[in-house]
């Protein structure tokens, strides 16, 4: 199946290595991501969207800001 973006087509299970693969290669985060026009698996650069980042207080409870 090809995707009408020109993307390589993955599945969950391929997209996980190449991401992996990819990552040892270069600096950046690579994450596996399902394409909304084909619904197939492709690998790229996150979105930009930020994380929660876990926070540990001195009580060592652990909450998310």
């Amino acid at each position: 199946m090809d995707c009408p973006t020109g993307k390589v087509v993955h599945t969950l299970k391929t997209a996980k290595a190449a991401s992996k693969r990819a990552r040892r290669r270069t600096d950046k985060a690579l994450d596996p991501y399902r394409c909304d026009f084909c619904g197939m698996w492709h690998v790229g650069q996150s979105n930009g969207m930020k994380r929660r980042v876990k926070t540990i207080y001195d009580n060592h409870q652990l909450r998310f800001t």
